[in-house]
């Protein structure tokens, strides 16, 4: 079996982990609200 299969297994049979693989969050126990995130931040625009 290879990991994709044991992530679609979880996810099949609904599992936490299962669920959190499908929708992209952190698995493992990670914080999620100020760690790990994605893409760049945009800045606050300058007064012309």
């Amino acid at each position: 079996m290879t990991k994709d299969d044991d992530v679609a297994r979880l996810a099949e049979i609904k599992t936490f982990r299962g669920m959190r693989h499908r929708s992209g969050h952190k698995v493992r126990g990670q914080r999620l609200r100020s760690n790990g995130r994605r893409g760049s931040a945009l800045g606050v625009q300058r007064k012309k």
